[in-house]
């Protein structure tokens, strides 16, 4: 996904006390620049748009840029003044990009493989004039448009309350996230035809039933208490592949950084979004 950083506003909303410790810049600021907020890119746009503005610093001004900037800060490093900036940055619900009502419960059915998106495919047997039904690229229309609009340059909220991504780790949020810092999807079946990324194929009713998607993963194991299908315990083995194990399956990971300003973690549902639901589903049909 193309993840873009719109101009980051950082608005020096500074106690008077902090001001009057500064031996330069008096008065409150405004610092806009692209990219990621790092201590290099605050003092950067602090010395080009106030430090170095004409009639900036008085004239007995003895520190840099930096020093001056800090001064101001008191005892919040640039480090703290970046992870305050991205906790208040707008974010998008992860619930618009399904579309399908704001409490998550599709979004939970979803990861657990049992909304129609997953569990239907095109046929032409729903209707007595035979047009077709059930089909992908128009029931998840929506996912297209988001991924269109709204992910390509804003934050997607992460979905920590779904049991999916529950462990005792929180993020920066305060939202349950997954203890390595990574997800995997893995899709058993595909219902799409004429995307070279599995074996269904038209006409629907006749050739994509049941059908496999491009296999790239050897299961091993499963564990049913972890299961949204079963309430045994225990484990299911795959010791071999393919056709004498598990069946066809494609699997896709996603990772992201212990830095929770790296923008990896930072967008992190953005890329959960474009794997789940735009990439894998969306455009390939695996389900």
């Amino acid at each position: 996904m193309n993840i873009v950083t719109a101009a980051v506003a950082l608005l020096a909303t500074l106690p008077a006390a902090a001001l009057a410790q500064a031996q330069c810049v008096t008065g409150g600021f405004r610092l806009e620049f692209d990219g990621d907020c790092t201590p290099d890119t605050v003092i950067a746009a602090y010395e080009d748009q106030v430090f170095n503005a004409a009639g900036g610093i008085s004239s007995t001004c003895a520190l840099s840029a930096q020093a001056d900037l800090e001064a101001k800060l008191g005892d919040m490093s640039l480090d703290d003044l970046c992870t305050l900036v991205y906790a208040q940055q707008d974010m998008v619900p992860f619930t618009d990009a399904a579309n399908r009502g704001t409490d998550l419960h599709f979004e939970q059915m979803f990861y657990n493989g049992r909304t129609d998106w997953q569990e239907e495919v095109e046929t032409l047997y729903e209707r007595e004039d035979n047009e077709r039904t059930s089909v992908l690229k128009e029931d998840a229309e929506a996912v297209r448009t988001f991924f269109d609009g709204m992910a390509q340059g804003r934050r997607v909220e992460w979905p920590g309350s779904l049991s999916n991504f529950q462990s005792s780790v929180t993020d920066a949020n305060d939202l349950a996230t997954c203890t390595t810092n990574a997800a995997m999807c893995c899709w058993p079946k595909d219902r799409q035809a004429n995307d070279n990324n599995g074996n269904c194929a038209k006409e629907y009713d006749e050739n994509c039933v049941d059908k496999d998607p491009a296999d790239n993963t050897d299961l091993c194991y499963v564990d049913l208490e972890r299961s949204n299908y079963t309430d045994d315990s225990g484990f299911v083995g795959f010791p071999e592949d393919n056709g004498n194990g598990e069946g066809s399956i494609h699997c896709h990971g996603l990772a992201w950084s212990n830095d929770a300003n790296d923008h990896t973690a930072r967008y992190k549902a953005n890329n959960l979004f474009f794997v789940s639901m735009y990439d894998h589903m969306y455009q390939r049909g695996r389900v």
